[in-house]
């Protein structure tokens, strides 16, 4: 009887192994349906895209057209469809540009021009945009930066004595500190602010910078959906269209 056993093992083998494979293959077969059920999902979905929010009257997904509809005034930037509107915002002179994916309206970045103090103007409109979407998500401030860089090294240099007959304060520790003292100085007419804000459909970040002889103040609106398709936009020359404007006016 175990010789006939024995022969019917690597058959046994065989079926199991067999069925195995067939199983494997029908779950190959169940993920890749599922995978390009998904893609087709996903196609569709941008195709239709067309959110509750955005700048204004603006929507995420409208296209150039419809936006251009909104703001006769807007021009051209780039082959992609980019418009540009000089309009007031908060009444404050601003240069809007809407910027498109896929004839998409995906973001949407405002530079306004105040004669203002920055720091004022900057949280002003941080207050408003608190009111609208909430706390803000992350914030940054240069100047708060470089003066508690200053505040720990004062308080370090005295932990260790400065100024006394005891002092243990070297002099890399003095140097240091005077050198953090000038970068906190130089702060007040050379720094950066930034805000970021964001709620289901789309991500605001608010950025002044400061310099001695110049400063700029923007706004910039991004569709959370469509913002990964941004990378994918064909590379064109984007000021083209915008040089070619410009240098008509002077004819």
């Amino acid at each position: 009887m175990l010789r006939p056993l024995a022969g019917l093992l690597p058959l046994c083998l065989l079926a199991t192994g067999c069925g195995t494979s067939a199983r494997h293959q029908q779950l190959l077969e169940r993920r890749e349906a599922i995978r390009t059920s998904n893609e087709a999902f996903a196609i569709e979905e941008l195709a239709n895209y067309r959110s509750k929010s955005g700048f204004q009257e603006t929507r995420w997904g409208m296209s150039s057209d419809e936006v251009a509809a909104l703001y006769p005034g807007a021009r051209a930037t780039s082959s992609q469809g980019d418009l540009r509107v000089a309009t007031r915002v908060t009444d404050r002179p601003a240069t809007v540009d809407f910027k498109f994916t896929m004839n998409k309206l995906a973001a949407v970045s405002l530079r306004f021009d105040t004669d203002a103090p920055l720091r004022e103007d900057f949280d002003a409109l941080a207050e408003l945009l608190s009111i609208k979407y909430g706390a803000p998500t992350s914030r940054h401030d240069s100047v708060e930066i470089a003066e508690q860089r200053l505040r720990t090294a004062e308080s370090y240099n005295r932990s260790l004595g400065e100024g006394t007959s005891r002092s243990r304060t070297t002099g890399d520790d003095r140097a240091y500190e005077e050198r953090v003292r000038m970068e906190a100085l130089a702060a007040r007419s050379d720094y950066v602010l930034e805000k970021t804000w964001k709620d289901s459909e789309t991500k605001l970040q608010l950025s002044a910078w400061q310099q001695p002889d110049s400063k700029r103040l923007s706004l910039d609106y991004v569709s959370r959906f469509l913002e990964p398709h941004l990378s994918n936009r064909p590379e064109t020359e984007d000021g083209d269209l915008e040089r070619k404007y410009e240098q008509a006016q002077e004819l």
